[in-house]
């Protein structure tokens, strides 16, 4: 008789509660004006900010899969088209202990790519990657996301062990966005982080920081990326784990294609030729910090590079002469600069800063690029490191 009930119960129509359904996520007001999106790594949330000279929190977005753990939301970039956001879930926050959400670079299990959509910010798809990403780029088109990874226990094991050099190697992943799906996953080179594309799109520069390098990256074959060169930053690199130059970011200029590292250790920026397939010895510029994100001017004529220790400033790098000119960021507005993003007009950039990883929020400050100033400034979530343009989505 039991058989049968349950036989009977497994056939029957199943009813569901009026209403009970998930409901279709609402477009937020703000998501028809320009803004931009921030990663708060140790809030689990996005920040959304206004683009105004004196920015204002639009929302904050909790993320992540495991809501009551810390996931280190970490780096991200969005569609050209402003139709969809890629961000890092990176499986590890800083100052939270050991383990799988240890600190930069320790995580234990693999994080994962995740994609959002762009006016509700609500999740469409989520690939797993290796541990520990770093850093996230998208193609011009938006079509393919990479990400490097900057795990420091791989390069831990080898020091201990005395493995080959392939074993310290992080990876890239190259993944399709519109299916989610993961193309590749190629180990490059020690600690992988910061990375940008050349114009044709077939070239891509990762920095290396515990191996004072930058590789070079065909990646015209998505599913079959090959590593070309391993470059020295500098002609005195330190041994594997204790790097002299520790090159963390880098950005490529539009105007000539070089290749613009920045290192956090020896508090420079040090030039890349992709003609000669060296660094440039001439173009190495002393900008007294640790030199973090930066970005160029549309005809890169200028290269804004922000850069913490004591003072946070912003540098204004003139690529021609090489001539600089400093902006000191106010205490009171930033603590530890991360990264500068340009906004489209070219008029306007925002400085995205960390906070102090305990108990003061991270922040962005908005910067008048004509006259090299301050306009204003506003908190977000905790441990802020990346920011995203949006432009504002139709009405109709």
């Amino acid at each position: 008789m039991l058989g049968v009930l349950l036989f009977s119960g497994c056939g029957a129509d199943i009813k569901f509660p009026v209403l009970s359904e998930w409901p279709t996520a609402a477009i937020p007001d703000y998501a028809h004006s320009a803004r931009y999106a921030i990663t708060d790594n140790l809030s689990d949330t996005l920040s959304v900010v206004s683009t105004d000279p004196a920015p204002v929190v639009y929302g904050t977005v909790p993320v992540g899969d495991i809501p009551v753990e810390l996931e280190g939301p970490h780096h991200l970039a969005s569609a050209p088209d402003g139709s969809f956001v890629v961000f890092n879930l990176s499986n590890y926050v800083p100052g939270t202990g050991s383990g799988p959400h240890g600190s930069h670079g320790t995580g234990t299990v693999p994080g994962s790519l995740v994609r959002l959509d762009g006016a509700t910010l609500q999740e469409q798809g989520e690939t797993l990657v290796d541990r520990s990403p770093g850093d996230v780029i998208l193609s011009k088109d938006g079509q393919t996301a990479f990400v490097t990874h900057y795990d420091l226990l791989k390069v831990q094991s080898q020091m201990l062990t005395g493995g080959a050099a392939e074993t310290a190697y992080s990876s890239l992943a190259i993944i399709d966005t519109e299916s989610m799906r993961r193309l590749s996953l190629q180990p490059i080179c020690p600690t992988s982080h910061g990375e940008g594309l050349s114009a044709d799109e077939k070239t891509l520069y990762v920095t290396c920081s515990l191996s004072d390098q930058i590789v070079v990256v065909d990646v015209t074959d998505h599913n079959r990326p090959n590593v070309t060169s391993r470059v020295a930053v500098g002609p005195m690199p330190g041994p594997l784990g204790t790097p002299n130059y520790w090159p963390y970011a880098l950005t490529v200029s539009p105007k000539d294609g070089s290749v613009w590292v920045s290192d956090n250790k020896s508090g420079d920026v040090r030039v890349y030729d992709p003609t000669t397939g060296q660094m440039d010895p001439a173009r190495v510029i002393f900008v007294g910090g640790v030199a973090m994100f930066g970005a160029f001017t549309a005809d890169g004529g200028t290269y804004y590079v922000p850069h913490q220790g004591g003072n946070d400033l912003v540098t204004a790098i003139d690529t021609q002469t090489l001539t600089t000119r400093d902006l000191a960021l106010p205490s009171t507005a930033c603590l530890n600069a991360h990264a500068l993003v340009m906004m489209p007009d070219g008029v306007q950039a925002l400085v995205v800063c960390e906070g102090d990883h305990m108990t003061r929020p991270g922040s962005m400050v908005t910067l008048q690029l004509p006259s090299f100033s301050i306009s204003g400034f506003v908190n977000v979530g905790m441990f802020a490191d990346g920011a995203a343009y949006l432009p504002p989505i139709s009405s109709n």
